[in-house]
């Protein structure tokens, strides 16, 4: 989303509604009304930044509807659904206006059309959070569904908002706190993986205490809290263990992961896509107009790409048994309680060699740390020891050599789509595949791996 601001910000448009009252609240002037404009900081999640704005400002708790996009230079209005019942608390800078009012005179005809709808219940194809009153069946599902009709909520803290997309934390008057997570195009296999690892393996998520296919929506039961500024070493040696186990859970299980949209990224689906990647690497090389990294040539990227194929085949004949891939593991998918972790976030969940996990973990977990070498090992020792009741240490060793480079083959590869999509052409990803390229060239150079691949064991 864009919007008028400088350089670090982005002004929005605020359109606060509350349905009940039939009005919305105002700025004043001289000779007009119009929406309330606040500037939140660029890069940080839009929803939270302005419903704690609103509420820090002007005493109103708010929940964002939708977005509708900027136009004419004017910046994004976010529509958003409030309670004024008492009007004796608002601020003075602040007007309550009839609704009919608010909207002709100060939104566009477009605007007006699309909100109108909104507040009528008809979401069209915006999405099923389109419209006003939805955060109301949201409570009464969560009642619903852990039998306790008498469930008052005390706070809601809103982080991710659209049509399609939600994340919601709900605080009971129990203490009991539940999540939201919706989920909508591109991204709708999360609620097929979640649905799945709920049903197979529920004691490695948050307990999902609902599930709703026509939102992919669920209601998660809050789990401590995530690794994310955790700096406890023994924390992250229980998620590495918890993440081999939960892998050999599901060995033997590839073609039911798949057909719950996991994305193939077993060795030889990886490999029949190396050359494909490394044409697309050669031609976004050669759009790098910046001097400050270095341009791999074709010819080394050839190299890399011949290196790549070597490395599948090494891989393939230690025979590691295919499970779950989760690729975007970092500590703020982990989450823990001093005791136990579980892992959330199954957006990019994957089937292919389960090292891999292991590998990206390692890599978020370096830049935690001022020694990554002792991390790294603790972390290695913590994952393998289950993997030694399945496993040969020579196969383990084996993997641990490889499995760097097939990392960042498989996160290069995602979930493939890009690589026929318009993306391919952006000069953001362009310029992220590129740094991927200049990694995969540093991971080549290292003897651990040219070992590994000349005496596979």
């Amino acid at each position: 989303m864009t919007g008028l601001g400088n350089e670090e910000h982005d002004a929005y448009r605020l359109l606060m509604v509350d349905p009940a009252e039939a009005i919305a609240l105002v700025e004043r002037t001289e000779t007009a009304i119009r929406p309330p404009q606040v500037s939140i900081p660029r890069y940080t999640r839009p929803a939270e930044m302005i419903t704690s704005t609103i509420l820090e400002r002007w005493g109103v708790h708010p929940v964002v509807i939708d977005w509708l996009p900027s136009h004419d230079d004017v910046p994004v209005l976010a529509v958003l659904q409030v309670d004024v019942s008492d009007r004796k608390c608002l601020p003075r800078c602040l007007r309550a206006v009839p609704l009919g009012v608010a909207l002709s005179d100060t939104l566009s005809t477009t605007e007006t059309s699309v909100v109108s709808r909104m507040l009528a219940g008809k979401q069209d194809d915006r999405g099923p959070f389109s419209r006003f009153g939805w955060i109301t069946e949201v409570e009464s599902w969560i009642r619903e569904s852990v039998h306790d009709p008498s469930i008052e909520f005390s706070s809601i803290q809103q982080l991710n908002a659209s049509g399609t997309f939600a994340l919601l934390r709900f605080e009971a008057s129990t203490g009991i706190a539940y999540w939201l997570k919706a989920v909508g195009a591109p991204n709708t296999q999360e609620f097929s993986t979640t649905s799945y690892l709920a049903a197979e393996c529920p004691e490695y998520l948050p307990r999902i205490v609902a599930m709703r296919s026509d939102w992919h929506a669920w209601v998660m039961e809050e789990f401590g809290a995530s690794l994310h500024s955790s700096d406890s070493l023994s924390e992250f040696q229980t998620a590495a263990r918890r993440m081999a186990s939960l892998q050999m859970r599901l060995v033997g299980k590839s073609e039911e992961l798949l057909r719950a949209h996991f994305a193939d990224h077993r060795i030889q689906r990886l490999d029949s896509q190396i050359d494909d990647l490394i044409a697309y690497l050669e031609e976004a090389m050669g759009r790098q107009s910046s001097t400050k990294a270095p341009v791999l040539s074709p010819a080394r990227l050839q190299e890399i790409g011949a290196l790549l194929h070597r490395a599948c085949a090494a891989m393939e004949e230690l025979n590691i048994p295919d499970s779950v891939l989760h690729s975007d593991i970092s500590p703020g998918s982990i989450l823990g309680d001093g005791a136990q972790c579980v892992f959330t976030d199954w957006c990019e969940a994957y089937v292919g060699n389960p090292f891999i996990t292991l590998e990206q973990l390692c890599v978020h977990i370096a830049r935690k740390t001022n020694d990554p070498k002792t991390w790294r090992e603790s972390l290695i020792e913590a994952y393998r020891s289950p993997w030694r009741d399945v496993l040969t240490e020579c196969q383990i060793e084996e993997s641990l050599q490889i499995v760097p480079l097939l990392s960042v083959l498989s996160y290069l590869y995602g979930r493939g789509d890009w690589l026929y999509s318009s993306r391919r052409e952006e000069p953001g990803f362009q310029s992220y595949t590129r740094s991927l390229a200049r990694h995969m060239d540093r991971i080549a150079k290292d003897s651990g791996l040219m070992e590994a691949l000349c005496h596979p064991a």
